[in-house]
């Protein structure tokens, strides 16, 4: 089974004001396109098809007019709802859509859906599994779990997942590997990095043979090259400036036999972080007219006066202009290593950092507090 791969299209965001759907129609086209090249026999779609749980009426249509240019091409979809999402809208017309090739997993109900597919390889199972939070799983399952590890393990029991069989899971949530934590961006309005709470160690996806995720925006592996973030087909913030974008194409065929490659997805204008001196970038710009439509960022390293006025005239998308000293290092949004707190649950987490502050343990009544919070994502809920 071949499946391309993709995740986060954000479809209706807007970037520092500017409306992205121009941009984002261009490169659904080019999506297209690849589907036609490569002729998948499916294509993924990890969560955050829209920017927001309710989406404008321009976003809706655009990705109605993308299905079904896909399945025209004889590719099957699968798409599960992210942390954007709102799984009831994404998915209504499920079945009806699903009778048409189109399979999405919305609302989640304690258990990733399961789909069975046969190829030339036998079965395989497509498991889908919507963005989810630990009090989800407490209240769709009624069990007891703390944190994101012990929810995720309910699911998977709770799902039935065989290991023997083969096995292609889409989730939208985060995961991380011991070699590292994962490269975030700041597009990302919901991350990682505080206390490493929402992450999942990857080895709770040993069986699956190809982990197709959403949630960051930068292309990356976990642990191993067949668990793949595809990362967002367009740029979004200045802290993707640097990183291409694309799908990822799996080509899934006996049990652990699967090899991936990267499908470049070229933007209609590139989203790029310039710097030095308002002269040297306003000399640069007219040098090069082919990138003066480009989205720019703009980092200058002395305090431009009136002249800022030409650089919007030659570089007419700017989205931002920012101040930074000569001497100051290019700000880095390089990966968070994650690693060391992996397994380690948020209550865990808390009670050790109380316990150096305060020199003493968590009472039992604290602790309790403690769980409903990580639990409903505030106290008092």
């Amino acid at each position: 089974m071949k499946v391309l791969h993709t995740s986060d299209l954000h479809l209706g965001k807007r970037v520092h004001g500017y409306s992205m759907v121009e941009d984002q129609r261009f490169i659904l086209d080019r999506m297209v396109e690849a589907v036609q090249e490569h002729r998948p026999d499916a294509m993924i779609i990890a969560g955050d098809v829209y920017d927001r749980a309710v989406p404008t009426e321009e976003a809706v249509s655009m990705f109605g007019d993308f299905l079904e240019r896909v399945t025209d091409e004889g590719c099957e979809v699968y798409i599960v709802s992210g942390n954007h999402d709102s799984g009831t809208r994404l998915s209504f017309c499920g079945p009806i859509l699903s009778r048409n090739g189109v399979h999405i997993a919305g609302e989640f109900d304690g258990r990733a859906e399961r789909l069975t597919v046969e190829d030339g390889y036998g079965r395989m199972n497509v498991y889908l599994l919507p963005y989810f939070k630990v009090s989800e799983v407490r209240s769709a399952l009624g069990v007891e779990v703390h944190g994101y590890p012990e929810a995720m393990d309910a699911v998977l029991a709770a799902s039935g997942v065989d290991p023997d069989e083969r096995n292609l899971l889409v989730s939208h949530q985060f995961f991380t590997g011991s070699g590292g934590g994962p490269v975030v961006s700041e597009s990302e309005e919901q991350r990682p990095e505080v206390g490493g709470i929402e992450c999942i160690p990857a080895d709770r996806l040993d069986p699956f043979d190809y982990v197709a995720l959403g949630h960051l925006h930068i292309p990356q592996s976990v642990s191993r090259e067949t668990i793949r973030y595809s990362g967002s087909p367009l740029k979004y913030s200045a802290s993707e400036s640097r990183h291409p974008k694309g799908m990822v194409l799996a080509d899934i065929r006996g049990k652990g036999d699967v090899s991936v490659e990267t499908v470049p997805l070229v933007p209609l204008r590139d989203l790029r972080v310039i710097r030095g001196s308002i002269e040297d970038l306003i000399s640069a710009g007219l040098e090069d007219q082919s990138s003066r439509d480009d989205y720019i960022i703009a980092e200058l390293d002395s305090q431009p006066g009136q002249a800022v006025a030409e650089l919007y005239k030659v570089y007419p998308r700017t989205m931002s202009v920012s101040i930074r000293r000569r001497d100051a290092p290019a700000p880095d949004h390089g990966s968070v290593d994650l690693s060391p707190l992996a397994g380690i649950g948020p209550e865990e987490l808390f009670s050790e950092f109380y316990r150096q502050v305060t020199g003493e343990d968590l009472t039992d009544y604290q602790r309790e507090i403690l769980r409903e919070c990580i639990e409903t994502g505030g106290c008092g809920e």
